[in-house]
Formats: structure tokens, sequence, C-alpha cells
């Protein structure tokens, strides 16, 4: 996984690179590598990203647009 394909992938699923390391258990400039280029994705990280980038990228045809600017406010 490229660098740029990794990054992409984070932002289809809306997370930070110090989302992805809380999620990963790992320290972030870990993370930081891999969106930086500077270490390899591991194979088994890359296909976990590349799943639920393209499942984030799927649902967003999905998601309810009606909602937006709305608040809640009690009586209603």
């Amino acid at each position: 996984m490229t660098p740029d394909r990794f990054n992409e992938c984070l932002e289809h699923i809306h997370w930070s690179t110090e989302t992805l390391a809380e999620i990963l258990g790992c320290d972030e400039s870990l993370a930081e590598a891999y969106s930086l280029g500077l270490t390899e994705v591991p194979m088994k990280l890359g296909v976990w990203l590349e799943v639920l980038a393209q499942t984030h990228e799927a649902a967003e045809s999905g998601r309810p647009t009606g909602l937006k600017g709305k608040r809640y406010s009690v009586g209603n």
C-alpha cells in the first residue's frame, strides 16, 4: 500500500493517524511513519484499511441527508 492510498483510506473512514494508533494499540509515531512512507504498511493492515475504506465509500451514497442543520430542542 502506498502512503497516498494509506492516507486516502484514512480519509474515507474519517480517521486520523492518532485514531488509527488508538485502535491498533500502537504509538502514533508508527501510524505517522506509514502515512509519510517512512516504513511499509504491513499487508494485513493494508487489506483491512482497504476493506474499511471501500465499505465507507459504498455506504456514503445511502447517508441520510435530511438531518443536515437540524437540532434537538425540548418540546419538539
